[in-house]
């Protein structure tokens, strides 16, 4: 029987203060990933943990770009030192020191457009460069944050919900998935690639949010005539709520088999380590001792690495049964959604019920 997500919750995090920064990856376009990916920008929602950049990720700041702005700057405010003073000398009438101060200047010139042609392929070909189109869109990023779920710290005035709650679960679930060793295993490259954990975990935040919102659009219209409509709008969003609460719960269900695989993969490893050490011994004696009897006794002692294969076939058949159960999010999600779509949250609606 699985347990509840509250439980799961408790386990997990529940001592932890929530602290995520997790990117919805459909409001940036490709290349701002790859950009941010190779600035080292932990932007995944299995990250170990969440670097907290808000203006610094939509701006150019790595080597490249300081040498070519910060070199082509520097040239051009030299120049124009040289070209002020020039033009003041040669209108007071001293045309020896403005023609000195016009050829350093043009020197300066010549300099700096040397080193605009030098840094400039290198910085314009770094695939840490966003263009000034890309700067816009990565400004427009969407980020869920522990505030975004309502969640406000502080021993006094702070407050909780439970929807930030389910999706620091899932975040939590989602960084321990990527530490096991069967994620990064060759045995899982194909599976791996088709079960999108960060389209899957900022798919929870985005309607968890959206959840967030709605609740507090509807009780802020709560009176004594609208209080029985508020309550039925209120229980279809505990549908909704319930759907996330079932995925982020197959999540950990998912994280389970992993583990289990887990276990096999290193009880593989020392099976096929053993087999190879009792080929290396059963070497040594043959060309030292040559024991007739070694051969049998360490096949018998060797750990059988076939069955330890058959066993990881199973598990990973079982693993691919779990994944599909946990994407099928969308479709298990849509009468929720249709019921939710349907609702309209207006006083006027409210006051009717009264």
């Amino acid at each position: 029987m699985s347990r509840s997500w509250k439980s799961l919750w408790k386990s997990e995090c529940g001592s932890m203060v929530p602290v995520y920064r997790v990117l919805v990856p459909e409001s940036v376009n490709e290349e701002i990933l790859q950009a941010w990916n190779s600035r080292g920008y932990r932007c995944a929602a299995g990250a170990p943990s969440a670097i907290m950049l808000t203006g610094g990720m939509r701006r150019n700041l790595f080597r490249s770009s300081v040498l070519f702005k910060g070199g082509t700057g520097t040239g051009a405010a030299v120049t124009a030192g040289f070209g002020g003073p020039a033009g003041i000398a040669w209108l007071s009438g001293f045309g020896d020191a403005a023609l000195a101060l016009g050829a350093a200047g043009g020197v300066s010139a010549v300099g700096t457009g040397v080193v605009a042609a030098v840094l400039g392929p290198k910085y314009f070909k770094d695939p840490k460069r966003l263009s000034r189109k890309n700067r816009r869109k990565a400004a427009e990023a969407q980020w869920i944050t522990p505030a975004a779920l309502g969640f406000v710290p502080g021993r006094k005035d702070g407050r909780d919900t439970d929807e930030q709650r389910l999706f620091h679960l899932a975040v939590t679930i989602a960084r321990k998935i990527v530490r096991t060793r069967a994620w990064t295993h060759p045995i899982l490259t194909d599976h791996v690639s088709r079960v999108d954990l960060d389209h899957a975990v900022s798919s929870i935040g985005v309607r968890l949010g959206e959840l967030v919102r709605l609740r507090e659009e509807i009780e802020s219209i709560r009176d004594e005539r609208t209080s029985a409509t508020v309550e039925a709008y209120l229980s279809k969003l505990a549908i909704a709520f319930t759907s996330m609460a079932n995925r982020v719960v197959s999540m950990h269900e998912y994280y389970e088999r992993l583990i289990a695989l887990d276990r096999q993969l290193m009880l593989l490893h020392n099976s096929e380590k053993s087999r190879e050490l009792g080929d290396r011994v059963l070497d040594v004696l043959s060309r030292t001792a040559a024991d007739d009897s070694a051969d049998w006794q360490f096949r018998e002692l060797r750990i059988d690495a076939e069955s330890q294969s058959e066993i990881i076939s199973g598990l990973v058949a079982e693993l691919d049964q779990t994944a599909d159960t946990f994407d099928d999010f969308d479709s298990r999600l849509a009468a929720a959604q249709e019921s939710l779509h349907a609702l309209d949250p207006s006083p006027r609606r409210g006051t009717d019920v009264g």
